[in-house]
């Protein structure tokens, strides 16, 4: 068995001769068929795990997003348990029914955004060794101090800016502008806001709109029950009946446990949700505001706001949502450059610079 290209090639074996003609056979490896029938998510080369066949993506770490979600189904469990039956005859019944579909909204947006590509980069678009040679548009002369397979400077232009192209050495690519390697996945993600560990995924551009929905949903929850159970407490207290303010909670303790656990939670998630408004109003991701945090005054401009807030949320949350790169379901080429890429007849994807 012989090697070309990174791709196992058969030996042509001699067999029987008749009438002098000679007749070959081919002897396929087994190993090399089981291979040609591999899917990309099965060599795939980053810290994700793959389930349903490629379809569902996610990280590693599951015991933050086990947290998270334990965090979001007890106190809608106790809410619909305890506090819902009392508004339902007492208030009306749509409440419990509009908190029902805030939990749902949240849960898919949820479970979305931790088992969705977030736009990982497909690898090997720039390898390394070619990379210098094909882009010396500096004409920078080798030496000891640069060696020639070390990827020069790239530049694009974002509307009337231009941006410098980082190189990454781990998926051997330049990234596209606003993309940022992730070293908990190990992949460049595309729009890269950040690695959530409580969704167990990166935070990119195939995803934000899902994370930005859930933890503005999560908020109203949070306030939606803080609310409705200081109700269910505070009526029983003021009720014609002789309640106390301890007969009350003895009443209704559960709906009191929901109003503290909520009153806690809705000040991290509603920080957290008004944060990614303040982001999305000036379209600027977690990386791009941490970096200009600790950069001196003036800040450089930002070449991908489009002037005002309404503009701005537009483009981030309802945009047309990209299809995936890596075409994790497509059948493995093992002699392929870009085994990863949407097409296997495409060489790099279009990358959207707006």
């Amino acid at each position: 068995m012989s090697t070309i290209g990174n791709q196992l090639q058969p030996e042509i074996l001699p067999t029987s001769r008749s009438s002098n003609t000679a007749t070959t056979t081919i002897a396929i490896n087994d190993h090399a068929a089981a291979n040609n029938k591999q899917r990309n998510y099965q060599v795939f080369p980053g810290q994700n795990r793959f389930f349903c066949q490629g379809r569902l993506m996610t990280s590693r770490e599951y015991w933050a997003f086990l947290t998270a979600l334990v965090i979001l189904l007890v106190p809608s469990a106790l809410f619909f348990a305890f506090t819902c039956p009392w508004l339902w005859i007492n208030i009306h019944p749509s409440v419990p029914i509009i908190f029902a579909y805030l939990f749902v909204l949240a849960m898919a947006s949820m479970l979305k955004t931790s088992w969705t590509d977030p736009g990982i980069v497909p690898r090997n678009l720039h390898p390394m060794s070619t990379t210098a040679r094909d882009h010396n548009r500096y004409s920078v002369s080798y030496d000891d101090m640069w060696p020639q397979n070390m990827p020069l400077p790239k530049e694009v232009q974002v509307k009337d800016q231009i941006v410098r192209l980082k190189y990454c050495d781990t998926c051997q690519l330049y990234r596209p502008p606003r993309a940022s390697h992730c070293r908990q996945c190990n992949n460049c993600v595309e729009n890269e806001d950040h690695h959530c560990i409580w969704l167990n995924n990166c935070i990119g551009r195939r995803n934000y709109r899902s994370f930005f929905v859930f933890v503005t949903v999560a908020t109203l929850m949070c306030f939606y029950a803080f609310a409705f159970s200081f109700v269910h407490v505070y009526t029983l207290f003021t009720s014609k009946y002789p309640y106390s303010f301890v007969d009350a909670l003895a009443a209704a303790p559960l709906s009191f446990v929901v109003f503290l656990l909520c009153f806690v939670l809705m000040w991290s998630v509603g920080g957290l949700s008004g944060y990614h408004c303040y982001l999305v109003m000036r379209n600027v991701t977690t990386h791009e505001q941490l970096r200009n945090s600790v950069m001196s005054r003036p800040y450089p401009p930002n070449p991908f706001n489009f002037g005002n807030a309404v503009s701005n949320f537009w483009y981030v949350l309802c945009r047309p949502q990209p299809k995936s790169y890596i075409g994790r379901r497509k059948q493995f080429v093992p002699s392929s450059p870009y085994p990863s890429a949407v097409d296997n007849n495409t060489s790099e994807p279009v990358w959207n610079y707006g």
